[in-house]
């Protein structure tokens, strides 16, 4: 055969390079040449640099694999360079179907695959309430790594012909192919005078992530860029889609829609559209743009903006993000719309712009930003004279917050981090919320902390430097010691012959402004108050010298355990030395004038410098049993795991001179009977003679799933305890005709350290199936014969969009006394102090994609409901509606002058743009235990 030369200009374009090098009238990629099923055209470029020589050649390997050859085919022609040329897959490989290769030429739901269609790991990707997916099918070429036009050319045609004025005409299937790009129609004509194409009938674009479909294409062979008329297009990867009067596929790959649609529906709904004359998609962002955009919700226009961003994948872009519309009793008609900035691919920010009707415009942003070492994030907010009058303290005031987090890796070993918040005023959240991260709005962190891990692993140990400062965000609660500085060196050290060394250095200055106790509300202060009706907060100084002291905290102590262990029992001995001590100031010498009843009444020492030393032994044992039981036909190892743990620390004392800096009651369960201190922090060395005994036992499958767990202990004490956290307890513990101006509340607290045992505590956790769960913790006082507290829980999960919670918790608590209007104690009014409350919870399908949910928490202490909430779900492939009635009380409210609110909300969610309006829903959903993962569960 002889070589068949073709000559054209070197800078056409790659599909009129694939026109012209068709001369046969029966071109077919797959048909074998004249050299057999092992030959190909081989084509390089002339020798001048400005046409092709072409002729037949034995196949040589390439990376690209080529489809096993279908059968009656006529000759081929690959036009792939010598450096790419394709390769045959083996003889052994099973036959591709055509349409599996190239897909069919029409595509009446795009690549929408019904669920029963789907392989199961499809299936398991699969949004829920979604009858199927978008899959982008298997052709070749479509993994391919790189710039297309550095890949091999093919092409295909039932038949062709190629006119002397320089058009080549294909009709009957065809396709042009070269790397991830794919190109197919039943007609096409190619232009060589004009570098242009036009391609008719069910013409089909395809790219990753990217399907086109049109009737008419027209294409500049030149610069790429294509025209297509009455087409529709798909991002598969965000299930989107959309139709438009012209898609242009411009010179730089974005994708310019004229008077078009987008939404995320499957093929047979529009239940929501978004709408425009000009629509962007760009494939490299992963995001597009829109003007004058219009969101309809089955057909009907609900929202207008003159520019908006969307997501067509997962990656960031700049631009606006879908709007928060809302409207509350307080700030009125409420509308956020953020935008967001794509700065770099490792920091961003973004704006969030509220309007509030009756309160005016406030503006937060946030900015995040990533490095190698350090990751962080700055934000704030401000509001410029807040306008609502009615019931707000701040009315007129600016009103604003900021914040700042940061994580820093000095070394491999060395780090710090920053939280710090700061707001104008305490009502700061409650009337705003934020959209940032925070990490408490009860107590606003202002915290730096510096971390050094040194050692090996026979010798770890740790040094850390903070400062921590608290903005309180209670209108009714003290303020918290602030540490400024705090400095910690602990270490462990693990000895050759089996002993374990711990030790620890704590030295820390405590330090808090000078008005910080809550003394009550008062209404009424100023014009302004009576006009809006407010009441404020009282702060003024503490009632006492040790409540007022400032100072440093010295607190060290060193260890020593050895663990003798066998495989049916150890035995941990151990012995800790701890000491504390305080230099302190603030310290009025006059209130603790001896025999002074008013302002010293139980006789406390003044003491700057006091310190305490004491040592602590400790015997912890425990033995395990095991055995093969059968319930029903299940196989379990049941477990028996007696456990004991002796502690003796003797009582040292005038730890009644010591202030309480940072130190409280540890809450009792049955983890706090494996504890050697009933006190968390420092400030109270606990003395102890007692014995923890306790029980565990367990029934474990097979597999090591824990289908039962019980355990239950009690502690006997040997002597009573006489360290006492609150130092003007010491005195009344010792002397009982001081204790007549002891409360109910304090007397309780004696009594228990006088008790010979602890109350006794169990817990349980009964894995009743893989769905349903059972959890109880039971604290009973049997020197009392009362209960302390009880807890249980009935979880019922069965898969993620079925959800049944119930729990009941009481807490047995001395009378509490009323209160008046203002939130004051009415002296010798006494009301029931328990926490008694029940709450039920629930989502739960109940129709075709219809689900009812909701909450009742109910105080049974006070006959009242805290939260009612009843609402219904419709949940699509594409959006999600929900309806909810709802009252409630705020948790800041006091129990004795709360006032229930209540409302209708209603939340409309398009999959893949956002909230339309409803944002605030999610806040009182996530109160449904479960919600969170099942909103996971939905993003997929």
């Amino acid at each position: 055969m002889a070589v068949k030369k073709l000559q054209f200009t070197n800078n056409i374009h790659w599909l009129l390079t694939t026109g012209l090098l068709a001369g046969s009238t029966s071109l077919t990629l797959y048909a074998a040449p004249q050299g057999g099923q092992n030959s190909e055209w081989h084509c390089l470029p002339g020798a001048n640099g400005q046409g092709w020589n072409c002729n037949v050649q034995s196949k040589q390997p390439s990376a690209v694999k080529r489809a096993p050859r279908p059968p009656k085919k006529a000759s081929a022609v690959d036009t792939s360079p010598v450096t790419l040329a394709s390769q045959e897959e083996p003889a052994s490989a099973s036959p591709v179907h055509e349409d599996e290769v190239f897909g069919p030429l029409v595509l009446p739901q795009l690549d929408w695959v019904s669920l029963d269609q789907l392989t199961e790991e499809q299936r398991q990707q699969v949004a829920p309430h979604c009858s199927g997916a978008y899959i982008e099918p298997f052709r070749l070429g479509m993994d391919y790594q790189g710039n297309p036009a550095d890949a091999p050319i093919y092409a295909e045609a039932q038949d062709s012909e190629y006119d002397q004025d320089g058009t080549a005409k294909f009709t009957g299937k065809v396709l042009i192919r070269q790397g991830y790009r794919q190109l197919q129609s039943d007609n096409a004509t190619l232009h060589q005078n004009t570098d242009t194409a036009e391609f008719e009938g069910n013409v089909i674009l395809r790219e990753p992530n990217l399907l086109l479909v049109g009737q008419q294409a027209a294409v500049n062979l030149q610069s790429g860029r294509m025209d297509i008329k009455s087409a529709r297009y798909l991002f598969h990867k965000n299930h989107s889609r959309g139709e438009a009067t012209t898609i242009t596929r411009r010179e730089d790959e974005l994708v310019v829609l004229e008077s078009a649609n987008y939404t995320t529906c499957p093929p047979d709904s529009n239940a929501w559209t978004l709408t425009g004359k000009d629509i962007t998609l760009n494939k490299f962002t992963g995001f597009g743009s829109a003007k004058h955009a219009t969101i309809r919700v089955a057909g009907i226009p609900v929202f207008y903006t003159p520019y908006i961003y969307f997501p067509i994948d997962d990656r960031r872009q700049s631009g606006f993000l879908a709007p928060t519309i809302g409207t509350s009793g307080d700030n009125g008609f409420d509308l956020t719309t953020p935008y967001y900035f794509n700065l770099a691919p490792n920091y961003d920010a973004t704006l969030y712009p509220r309007y509030m009707a009756e309160r005016g415009f406030l503006l937060e942003g946030e900015s995040r930003y990533l490095t190698p070492n350090s990751s962080g994030e700055v934000g704030g907010a401000y509001l410029g004279s807040d306008d609502l009058k009615d019931g707000n303290r701040q009315a007129g005031e600016d009103r604003w917050y900021a914040n700042w987090i940061h994580d820093q890796r000095l070394t491999d070993r060395w780090k710090f981090n920053i939280d710090y918040t700061k707001a104008s005023d305490k009502d700061y959240f409650r009337d705003f919320g934020t959209s940032l991260e925070v990490s408490s709005q009860d107590n606003l962190n202002q915290a730096f902390k510096t971390v050094y891990n040194g050692g090996d692993s026979k010798h770890s140990w740790t040094f850390t430097t903070a400062v921590q400062k608290y903005q309180n965000m209670s209108n009714t609660s003290d303020d918290s010691y602030e540490k400024v500085p705090q400095f910690e060196f602990k270490g462990n050290l693990l000895a050759d012959n089996g002993f374990e060394f711990d030790y620890l250095t704590d030295v820390t200055y405590f330090t808090r402004d000078k008005d910080w106790q809550y003394q009550g509300q008062v209404a009424n202060r100023s014009p302004e108050d009576i006009e809006n009706d407010v009441t404020r907060s009282i702060y003024g100084e503490g009632t006492n010298e040790f409540t007022n002291a400032k100072g440093t905290r010295f607190y060290a102590e060193t260890g020593v355990k050895y663990k003798f262990e066998w495989p049916y029992a150890f035995v941990t001995p151990g012995l800790k030395l701890k000491h504390v001590q305080y230099r302190l100031s603030n310290l009025d010498r006059e209130g603790f004038i001896p025999g002074d009843k008013v302002r010293n009444p139980f006789n406390l020492r003044y003491e700057t410098n006091p310190s305490t030393t004491t040592p602590v032994f400790t015997l912890d044992s425990g033995l395990y049993f095991d055995r093969k039981v059968l319930f029903g036909e299940t196989q379990f190892t049941q477990t028996l795991e007696p456990r004991a743990l002796y502690v003796y620390s003797p009582e040292r004392g005038d730890q009644e001179q010591n202030p309480v800096f940072d130190t409280s009651n540890n809450s009792f369960s049955y983890a706090q009977l494996w504890r050697d201190n009933r006190f968390s922090g420092y400030d109270r060395l606990g003395d102890a003679n007692q014995i923890a005994l306790g029980v565990t036992s367990r029934f474990i499958e097979d597999d090591g799933f824990e289908r039962f767990r019980i355990g239950t202990g009690q502690i006997f004490y040997f002597k009573d305890r006489e360290v006492l956290l609150d130092p003007n307890h010491f005195d009344t513990a010792n002397n009982p005709s001081n204790d007549v101006n002891v409360d109910e509340s304090t007397r309780r607290y004696l009594d228990d350290q006088k008790a010979s045992t602890s109350p006794l505590a169990s817990e349980l956790v009964w894995n009743i199936t893989s769905a349903l769960s059972f959890k109880q913790d039971w604290i009973y006082n049997t020197n009392e014969g009362r209960n302390e507290e009880f807890a249980s829980s009935l979880r019922y999960h069965p898969d993620y969009n079925r959800l049944l919670n119930f729990s009941y918790r009481f807490r047995d608590q001395v009378d509490r006394t009323r209160k008046d209007e203002n939130g004051n104690a009415i002296p010798g009014q006494f009301a029931d102090g328990d926490i008694e409350q029940a709450d039920l919870s629930f989502i739960w399908p109940v129709a075709s994609n219809w689900s009812a949910l909701g909450r009742w928490n109910y105080d049974v202490t006070n006959s009242r409901r805290l939260e009612a909430m009843f609402g219904a779900e419709y949940d699509s492939c594409c959006y999600k509606i929900r309806f909810i009635g709802r009252q409630w009380i705020d948790g800041d409210d006091d129990i004795d002058n709360a006032e229930t609110d209540s409302g209708v909300f209603v939340q409309f969610v398009m999959k893949g743009l956002g909230n339309l309006f409803g944002s605030k829903v999610e806040g009182f959903l996530e109160g449904i235990d479960g919600y969170r993962e099942r909103e996971e569960r939905n993003k997929l």
